[in-house]
């Protein structure tokens, strides 16, 4: 009896391999596979060239010019006919006056005159009555002082420079220069400034041996009435530059 007992309770505790229930078993999760996105447009950008205009500025070349009598040299571009000739005496002046034309049509001259009275002040109080008033400044170019008037009305700038009476020369000679330059050639005015920065005396001494050329004396231009014509085109009787004015109307 025993040994049947013990049978039953080992055949109820032992289980047949395989029998029992199978778990199955899970299966990895594997991530879809992402489509890839698609790019957004990318804008065309479409450059326009900027056109760069390039003003070339054309600079002739120099040459030294002189007036021994009147004791003044400078320099001058080339091509330049520069010529001097006497002109009358204004009311307020004695003593020889002349007027060196450096650029034909008159935009450009030199008066030189005797210091006699209070002549550079007339130069003065003219060059004031410009309109629009003029930017007035006082300068000093190779040890001449200048009063500079200078005036810009339209396409136009009236520029004057009035010697300082004690700068005059050794002779008793001083000048007043004066140029009306194009505001649209952005240029003109600046030419014509280094132009009067190479203006200089020199003594009577040295006159042998300055360098440059002899600048020419001819004769009095002459309007068809007979009157002495000035470098501003204004005849001797109407009170012009040739009667001793600078001829600066502004």
């Amino acid at each position: 009896m025993a040994i049947i007992i013990v049978s039953i309770l080992f055949a109820g505790c032992t289980q047949s391999p395989g029998t029992g229930p199978v778990i199955p078993a899970v299966p990895a999760t594997i991530p879809p596979v992402a489509e890839p996105a698609t790019p957004a447009p990318i804008a065309t950008i479409t450059l326009t060239p900027e056109e760069v205009v390039t003003i070339v500025h054309q600079v002739s070349q120099v040459r030294d010019i002189r007036d021994s009598e009147l004791l003044f040299a400078l320099q001058v571009p080339e091509e330049w006919n520069v010529t001097t000739y006497r002109i009358s005496n204004s009311a307020t002046s004695e003593g020889l006056m002349y007027q060196t034309v450096l650029v034909e049509n008159n935009p450009f001259f030199i008066n030189t005159y005797a210091i006699t009275r209070g002549q550079d002040q007339a130069y003065r109080d003219e060059c004031r009555m410009w309109s629009p008033a003029p930017v007035e400044t006082t300068v000093t170019i190779n040890g001449i002082t200048y009063d500079r008037f200078e005036s810009t009305s339209g396409e136009k700038t009236n520029v004057s420079y009035v010697v300082r009476k004690g700068s005059a020369n050794e002779r008793g000679y001083a000048s007043v220069l004066f140029f009306t330059a194009n505001s649209s050639n952005r240029f003109e005015k600046e030419d014509y400034d280094r132009v009067v920065s190479s203006f200089r005396y020199f003594s009577g001494e040295d006159a042998g041996t300055m360098p440059g050329t002899e600048i020419a004396r001819i004769a009095p231009p002459v309007d068809p009435s007979g009157g002495t014509l000035s470098a501003k085109g204004g005849s001797s009787d109407s009170g012009s530059g040739s009667s001793g004015g600078c001829g600066c109307r502004g």
